[in-house]
């Protein structure tokens, strides 16, 4: 099992605005992403610059910025919040795009809940055909998943 922790963090200091961040196994959860994606998206790079010269491509590997409109109950696998195009029913937004658009780019899961653990799987982007099999299926301790979210939603 793994263990998570979210954190709200301010953007910049002057402003109100806070975004959740994600910590698996006290690693960035952004930083987890940005390794699995970075093969295709090194590949996608190459693919571009052979075809474009003259346009450099965009390494896009964890392109996402930490979302600032998720709920608790989103995260539990209520309701999504937001529903980026391209999504299934059955799948939450993680990440967002970093211009704030959730139907530019975004990363999804499935999130499950049992009766002791808490479970994202079939991570994937939207609009990449990804590889996210380093990562895999992400299982948690319910009771330290919803601990860690009443303290990040200042409920406890």
């Amino acid at each position: 099992m793994r263990s998570i922790e979210f954190r709200r963090v301010s953007r910049r200091p002057a402003e109100r605005e806070t975004s959740l961040r994600f910590l698996i196994d006290g690693v960035s959860f952004l930083e987890l992403v940005r390794e699995a994606e970075l093969p295709g998206a090194l590949a996608e790079q190459k693919e571009r610059i052979e075809e474009c010269p003259s346009e450099p491509a965009p390494l896009l590997a964890g392109d996402y910025a930490p979302s600032t409109r998720l709920s608790a109950e989103h995260l539990l696998g209520g309701a999504p919040d937001r529903v980026p195009h391209g999504v299934e029913d059955d799948e939450h937004l993680l990440l967002g795009c970093t211009c704030g658009i959730d139907d530019c780019w975004a990363l999804v899961a499935k999130i499950a809940l049992g009766e002791d653990t808490v479970m994202w799987s079939g991570l994937r982007n939207t609009y990449r055909d990804w590889d996210y099999g380093s990562i895999g299926e992400l299982t948690f301790s319910r009771q330290d998943y919803e601990r860690s979210l009443r303290a990040a939603f200042g409920a406890g």
